[in-house]
């Protein structure tokens, strides 16, 4: 099991191509990067490079070409590649990952108040080290989730601009992720 050494800054980079990660820039506080995309093949350079420039690197495996998330699977990506941890929507592969020493993020994607309900109970069984909560414009679940778990939250999906992250963080998100390069660099002040 992992001992979570998860330190969030207010905004995470969420790389969408491989080709980004030279955009992303050491600033101060925890350096957090998301990788969601790419495949086996690719995300290994990256990882190590960005690693040396004293990032966390945590790649969503379910988005990752060419690599199962089973036992070996999850193995291999830290044997081999070296992240700090993983994403997923995936109990299983969350409590997977976890056994390999990986921090695990569990991403859940709400549109009802059922998937609000189910996803607190998948996290309460997988315990992920965070959880990511897609979409992450609605403070009412933001708030909701973040009473309930007692892992950090993070917000993702839809933020587009500051605003949007200034209503995350005071709904009780400790983070929120996006691909907006503009928004990397944000600062509370």
């Amino acid at each position: 099991m992992t001992e979570n050494n998860l330190t969030l800054p207010p905004v995470i980079p969420a790389l969408r191509s491989l080709d980004l990660w030279q955009d992303v820039h050491i600033k101060t506080g925890p350096n957090v990067v998301f990788i969601l995309g790419g495949s086996i093949n690719t995300v290994a350079e990256p990882v190590a490079l960005l690693e040396r420039r004293g990032w966390q690197v945590f790649l969503h495996v379910d988005m990752l070409k060419g690599l199962t998330t089973d036992a070996d699977g999850l193995r291999f990506l830290a044997d081999y590649v070296g992240p700090a941890g993983i994403i997923s929507t995936h109990a299983h592969t969350i409590q997977t990952a976890k056994k390999n020493n990986l921090i695990a993020i569990q991403r859940l994607f709400v549109v009802d108040s059922q998937s609000v309900e189910t996803g607190i109970n998948q996290a309460r069984t997988a315990k992920p080290d965070a959880v990511e909560l897609m979409p992450g414009l609605l403070p009412q679940a933001i708030r909701q989730i973040a009473r309930q778990l007692s892992c950090p939250l993070i917000a993702g999906g839809l933020v587009t601009d500051a605003e949007h992250v200034r209503q995350a963080l005071a709904a009780g998100a400790c983070s929120v992720s996006s691909s907006n390069t503009q928004l990397w660099q944000w600062s509370a002040d």
